[in-house]
């Protein structure tokens, strides 16, 4: 379940509702509808993402420095915040998790017995009780629990609690003997080894405490063990390029109810591509059910696929699942409301800096959020947060996933699903995805967004690829191209249920900017360095606009006049100053996320936010 928290808890489905939290008092003014206008905003003017950290945010927000946490506060500040009047408290489990990853191609760690005991022996109840306070549950899955493809509770065994005992038996059964003078295990040839588990510096309690607890597990086992805390991002990067390291706590969080990740994040032929399967695991077994996975249409056999693959994870152990936290951002309820909980990025997300307005009745203001620094401004390079939260508010996209986390039309305003049994202009085997855009979207220098941006963004995906670029599920397009200005045709050789997901959430770029012949061009794209180099090219087109910043102190985003769903009344300047929107959820249509995978002789067409579907679905 999931809630928000202000005194109470209020309980709302993780399939199709979300809460918004309105503290505004009745005002005599005029609500804009926004049943069928979610996209409609922002009503705010600007956004300041502060480098603000630790337990100076508690600070910051109890004197109004910031206004949200862009991330998770320790529960330990629960009571005061909590009793602060001004300060409400988003809380939901977490869509993600803490995890330890362990690196299965360095010996011993890549002795799948040497994992499994490592997980038996690794209390997590511990952490429940010592790190999270009680605000976090047990998990084993890669796949967290409010995701609806997750086994969890359907696994035939855990490891939950400390059974040293049992990881002890297993050790001995793969040959790690103890040497009787240093009274650590040896590796099965005979070798002493140390085994550190690395932690984020920036977090010395609760990652350096649960990787402490890692190294209890280890001891226990009879393995020498050391923490060491590191520089998240040179860390990460070590990750990223499969360089160095033996165990490495960090978390994960998901922003999508989907499961087709598994294939590229543990595949066996990623365990040295770049950005991909981070604990280099490789079993062939796993790899089997890769196919079933990707390219079946049919939710029963997908599921099968996905099934398999968590239980192949849960034996192997390429990383174990620490906790699986509830998560809780404060914000301020003085000066705002129409914040709006999203069960993929919580509060301090697009949804709510679209939606919020100050409580008085008028629009304008400066929403402070706090932050840390953002490590590139590449779109194709950002693994962080911190640089994906402030891109968000910069790139359009296709479709965006909505607070319930079903697709809710950006740039696209219809949308035709065929296959060959439904036009057989495409060949045996296909998926043709139609798409018609809308027709009043721009670019920040002026140009018009068009059909042919949203071929080309396909286009220059998959031929940077062979430049080394690794976004992943875009392999199988074999045609992307615009027929007309405004709508754009997106092709793939195979039926999948995947397919629509993998391409509607991708932000789309600009021809003019990024072409192979006068602009950052294909071979580019990891060379393009935007707001840090200002002679590099930075068109984009989002709700809000960079206006400044100051490295290790703030990124401002100003509202963008010149975006697709800006508020007309504040175009108009006529009543945008005294017409707040109205905190009413609008209705979702969950039918596309359905639709998207039941690609079998099914049309499914997209008008004005409706969906149509003829034909037969699986």
């Amino acid at each position: 379940m999931a809630y928000i928290y202000r005194r109470r808890y209020v309980a709302y489905s993780l399939i199709t509702i979300f809460v918004f939290m309105a503290v505004s008092p009745a005002l005599p003014v005029k609500a804009v509808d926004m049943s069928s206008n979610l996209n409609v905003g922002p009503y705010i003017d600007k956004v300041v993402f502060k480098m603000v950290g630790g337990d100076q945010e508690i600070l910051a927000l109890q004197s109004g420095e910031i206004d949200m946490h862009q991330g998770f506060f320790n529960p330990i500040h629960l009571p005061t915040l909590d009793a602060d009047p001004d300060i409400s408290i988003a809380s939901a489990l977490r869509n993600g998790y803490g995890h330890i990853t362990i690196n299965c191609a360095k010996y011993p760690l890549n002795i799948s017995a040497f994992r499994r005991a490592f997980a038996f022996a690794y209390d997590k109840t511990r952490v429940t009780a010592e790190i999270m306070d009680g605000f976090s549950q047990e998990h084993d899955s890669v796949v967290p629990y409010p995701n609806s493809w997750c086994i969890e509770d359907d696994l035939p065994y855990h490891y939950y609690s400390a059974q040293v005992a049992m990881g002890a038996a297993l050790l001995d059964e793969a040959g790690f003997t103890i040497d009787p003078g240093t009274g650590y295990r040896l590796t099965p040839d005979g070798q002493p080894f140390n085994v550190v588990i690395e932690y984020a510096s920036a977090s010395p309690e609760i990652a350096g405490g649960t990787a402490q607890i890692g190294v209890d597990a280890l001891r226990a086992l009879g393995v020498n063990a050391d923490t060491r805390a590191s520089d998240f991002n040179e860390m990460i990067s070590r990750l990223d390029n499969h360089g160095d390291y033996d165990m490495v706590f960090y978390a994960w969080n998901f922003q999508h109810n989907e499961v087709n990740w598994l294939a590229y994040t543990f595949w066996s032929e990623y365990a040295d591509a770049f950005y991909h399967n981070p604990s280099n695991f490789r079993n062939a077994t796993f790899d089997s059910w890769r196919d079933q996975l990707l390219y079946s249409t049919v939710f029963e056999e997908v599921y099968e696929a996905a099934a398999n693959m968590q239980l192949i994870l849960h034996y192997n152990v390429p990383m174990v699942i620490v906790y699986e936290n509830t998560y809780m951002q404060g914000y301020r309820t003085d000066v705002y409301t129409g914040h709006i909980q999203d069960l993929g990025r919580y509060i301090a997300a697009s949804w709510t800096l679209r939606k919020m307005h100050r409580i008085d009745g008028t629009f304008g203001g400066t929403v402070t959020i706090s932050a840390a620094e953002p490590e590139t401004f590449n779109i194709y390079l950002a693994s962080t947060v911190y640089a994906s939260r402030i891109n968000s508010e910069l790139w359009p996209r296709l479709y965006l996933n909505g607070p319930d986390l079903n697709p809710v039309p950006w740039l696209a305003e219809n949308l035709i699903i065929e296959t060959h049994e439904d036009n057989p202009s495409v060949y045996g085997g296909n998926t043709r995805f139609t798409i018609d855009i809308i027709q009043n979207a721009t670019w920040n220098d002026g140009t018009s967004i068009t059909a042919e941006d949203v071929a080309f963004t396909f286009t220059y995906i998959l031929e940077s690829t062979a430049h080394g670029n690794t976004i992943g599920g875009l392999s199988d397009i074999v045609a992307a191209y615009a027929p007309t200005t405004y709508r754009a045709v997106i092709e793939f050789n195979t039926e999948s249920y995947w397919h629509f997901s993998n391409f509607a959430n991708n932000f789309i770029i600009p021809k003019h900017i990024f072409n192979d012949i006068d602009g950052i061009g294909y071979e580019g794209w990891n060379e393009w360095n935007p707001v840090f180099d200002p002679e590099e090219p930075y068109v984009n087109s989002g709700p809000f606009i960079l206006t400044d910043y100051e490295i290790g102190e703030f990124y401002e985003l100003t509202a963008n006049p010149g975006f697709c769903y800006y508020p007309q009344e504040r175009l108009e300047n006529t009543a945008s100053e005294t017409t707040p929107p109205s905190t009413t959820p609008p209705p979702f249509n969950t039918t596309l996320a359905l639709a998207a995978g039941a690609v079998g002789a099914a049309v499914v067409i997209l008008i004005g936010g409706t969906i149509l579907i003829r034909g037969k679905s699986n």
